[in-house]
């Protein structure tokens, strides 16, 4: 009698891969030209690609939202003062990707004059009221440390914080004689007839980092693939707004509400994700100069380390 065939046990079939759950990340960014490149990842998707779910919130003042870094937000726009300072204050924040730098070719600031203001250069700022989106941040940093080049005492210069959409109205008003205004605003502002008498941040050096992103140094450091993430979704945000320049001032329009003419015609950042920490340093040159800081930092220790 034939012994009976035996039964081959049946192949295990692998239990299929599970997708990560995407990584929730709350950002904080500033509604102008600099969060250009958030909203486009945003709504083309890039996030989502990236195994990101972000939420955005725009606010007028990101100096304020860099301390909640780490509780109520995880990544938020920032700059070298917000940056220096919140290091030495203690706060435990890096910077983690570049986002917008500053050109001769394609100036990302202008401090701009009505028309008829008699305010021909920075040395004519000297006892004037000058409005500033955020009197702590590198826009003002930046023009009374070029008043000071150019022998004006910065103590002279009264700024007065203004959010970028009041400035016409405060012009109006003569509440202000000059204004420190960055795109969309500036472009709007010399559009209506008033005068840019130049680029604060040309004081310090030509290309400079006027923006960045950062985050807490902790959750960066325990979350390098939501980083990482991050930083691919951002360059292929920044890759679609160079070869689809009409579909992303939609974008841009959609978030800031400009009207059409600006919205067509305004200057787009200079994009450079790179961290560029010489320009950390020159910043704190800056500060020091302007004896808003001691110096005694290590700008190496304020970007993330990779």
């Amino acid at each position: 009698v034939p012994e009976p065939t035996a039964v081959p046990e049946p192949t295990a079939v692998p239990e299929p891969t599970a997708e990560p759950e995407p990584t929730q990340i709350r950002l904080a960014f500033v509604p102008a030209t600099t969060g250009l490149l958030v909203n486009v990842a945003q709504e083309q998707g890039f996030f989502a690609e990236n195994n990101l779910d972000v939420e955005l919130t725009p606010t007028a003042n990101i100096s304020a939202v860099i301390p909640t870094l780490g509780q109520q937000l995880e990544i938020s726009l920032g700059t070298s003062t917000d940056l220096i300072r919140a290091a030495d204050s203690g706060l435990d924040i890096v910077q983690i990707l570049g986002n917008t730098i500053d050109t001769e070719d394609n100036p990302f600031v202008r401090v701009v004059v009505p028309a008829d203001s008699g305010i021909e250069g920075v040395t004519d700022l000297a006892g004037k009221r000058v409005s500033s989106p955020t009197l702590s941040g590198v826009i003002h940093v930046a023009t009374l440390y070029w008043a000071q080049q150019e022998g004006i005492d910065p103590a002279s210069i009264e700024g007065v914080q203004v959010p970028p959409p009041a400035t016409v109205d405060q012009f109006k008003a003569g509440q202000v004689d000059a204004a420190e205004a960055l795109e969309p605003f500036a472009s709007a502002l010399v559009g209506m007839g008033n005068t840019s008498i130049g680029d604060p941040f040309a004081s310090i050096g030509l290309p400079l980092a006027t923006n960045f992103w950062v985050a807490n140094g902790e959750w960066a450091t325990n979350n390098p693939d939501a980083v990482a993430g991050f930083a691919a979704a951002l360059a292929q945000a920044q890759a679609f707004v160079e070869s689809n320049e009409e579909d992303a001032r939609a974008v841009l329009q959609g978030y800031t509400g400009m009207p059409d003419p600006v919205a067509v015609s305004v200057s787009l950042p200079t994009f450079d994700l790179d961290i560029r920490t010489d320009d950390l340093g020159r910043w704190v040159d800056v500060l020091v100069a302007l004896n808003q800081f001691e110096g005694e930092i290590d700008v190496n220790e304020l970007v993330l380390a990779g």
